[in-house]
């Protein structure tokens, strides 16, 4: 769930080693997305350049899609503005692969890869790196595990040596197993100082419930107390084979040059066939019933972090691009928002309130939250719940979808604009199934969505009275604001913040 647009002030991240996508959630921050609906050239096996691309993206560089090492492939787009090269290399595994009852094991892989290599240790690897100028880092989310950073263009070919140990010749050793994973208990602990980012863990187990995309990247504390060394190597085996991989670079760099250096370092790639998507994660995961509030209680909190929502489409879905810009419109970023306008400008129950939809290989959260002050957070998710149920009933009118449609197609032009932000949208599309020019042509597609589209994938796809509710707060005070507001109290479930 690679989200391409940065969160609003206010809205906190989760793990920095697996969510920092650009940077990210989850998950949980995406306005513009890069999915959609063209299927064709994601399994060309010849070297393609996308269409000149029109109106915003004009100046788009044109991406180069070409067979990599051992049935992998390569997404080049040259641009000599900076003599820089951003590169991400992704293996089509995300967390969703991860064994069940060994959550995280997927991101452990990549961070302990990452940490020690080819005989290196990790000291001589961020030596290596900090004397490149570079920088690196692996992140994983529920569709990928992604090797990904900058360097100077000069010192190309040295990064990626480092970057093919990593891939292809990690050590696993005991030593940095035993440390990685102690440092991503506690980064688990640390997260839960952070009421937002603790809320995204809870809610999307609370949607999913035993579903791959409800389980949390970097896993949990039990689930990674299962984990033995020995899983690491057989986890890779399996994943890291070359039509598991692609190849992403753009910058200060030729085509030519970029596939013939892949070639060459990553030839030992294996060139066994990859496990494809996790039949559990494609499955159709079982929606949530009625409105039920699931309470994590954290003691002393002054104010409430509220998150809810529903599925979503895959990317691949024909109404994903109207169903999109039927949620900018609904809970975008700019204050013209229903969400916002409503919630915050005409009565300043929050400070902010979001909705957004999750670009994913299956049906990603379409989730939305807010945060308020104790003794505004009833009255504010009554209020919530009832726009939410006018979206469904009403659809947009004109105005509504001729501002969601203007905004949503210039935000992504302009986050396009960004090199890094257009490499992760092109890989992100790579692996969902999309075409190499989708990136391109997106803010032209956006613009085309008629008010037909929007109204039937409102009505195919919200079902408001239907939503998983997550808060975080304190039990105590906010449990009994709920039951004199008429809530049942079979319909509020209260867990402890640490369990998770």
């Amino acid at each position: 769930m690679h989200a391409l647009v940065p969160a609003p002030s206010g809205i906190s991240a989760s793990l920095a080693t697996v969510r920092g996508r650009i940077p990210i959630a989850v998950t949980m921050a995406a306005v513009v997305s890069i999915t959609g609906t063209l299927h064709a050239g994601a399994n060309a096996t010849t070297p393609t350049t996308a269409a000149s691309p029109t109106t915003e993206a004009a100046t788009t560089p044109p991406v180069e899609r070409r067979p990599g090492p051992s049935g992998s492939v390569m997404l080049v787009e040259t641009d000599h503005a900076l003599p820089l090269v951003h590169v991400v290399i992704a293996v089509r595994s995300g967390s969703a692969w991860d064994p069940r009852k060994k959550d995280g094991l997927t991101n452990l892989m990549g961070q302990v890869a990452r940490h020690g290599a080819a005989g290196r240790t990790r000291d001589d690897i961020d030596r290596s790196i900090d004397a490149l100028g570079a920088t690196l880092d692996v992140r994983t989310d529920p569709d990928s595990l992604r090797i990904e950073g900058h360097v100077l263009a000069r010192v190309l070919d040295d990064y990626l040596r480092i970057v093919a140990d990593i891939l292809l010749r990690p050590d696993f050793s005991s030593e940095e197993f035993a440390r990685t994973r102690r440092e991503v208990l506690a980064e688990i602990d640390e997260l839960r100082n952070d009421d937002h980012a603790l809320g995204e863990r809870f809610f999307l187990r609370n949607l999913y419930n035993d579903h791959p995309y409800g389980h949390s990247p970097e896993g949990d504390r039990a689930s990674l107390e299962r984990i033995r060394r020995e899983d690491l190597p057989a986890h890779h085996r399996r994943h890291v084979v070359g039509s598991n991989v692609i190849f992403a670079a753009t910058g200060d760099v030729r085509a030519d040059d970029f596939t013939n250096t892949v070639r060459r370092l990553f030839a030992a790639l294996p060139k066994d066939a990859g496990p494809g998507p996790n039949p559990l994660a494609v499955r159709e995961p079982v929606p949530p019933k009625g409105w039920r509030i699931q309470i994590v209680d954290k003691p002393d909190r002054q104010q409430a972090q509220v998150l809810f929502g529903q599925f979503g489409v895959r990317a691949t879905d024909p109404d994903y691009i109207p169903l999109l810009v039927a949620i900018s419109s609904f809970g975008g970023y700019g204050m013209k928002a229903t969400l916002m306008d409503e919630v915050r400008t005409k009565r300043g129950l929050a400070y902010g309130a979001y909705m957004t939809l999750a670009e994913t290989l299956a049906r990603g959260p379409l989730n939305g939250w807010f945060f308020t002050e104790n003794d505004k957070t009833v009255s504010t998710l009554k209020l919530v719940l009832k726009l939410c149920v006018g979206l469904m009933e009403k659809s947009l009118d004109d105005d509504q979808l001729a501002f969601a449609k203007d905004f949503l197609a210039g935000s992504q032009a302009s986050v396009m604009d960004e090199p890094a932000h257009r490499l992760q949208a092109r890989v992100t599309g790579e692996i969902v199934g999309l075409s190499a020019e989708f990136v391109d042509q997106l803010p032209n597609r956006i613009r085309a969505v008629t008010a037909a589209e929007v109204k039937e994938a409102i009505v195919r796809h919200i079902h408001a009275h239907d939503l998983a509710i997550t808060v975080v707060a304190t039990a105590a005070t906010l449990r009994p604001r709920l039951i004199e507001a008429k809530v049942q109290s079979s319909a509020i479930d209260v867990v402890p913040y640490e369990s998770y």
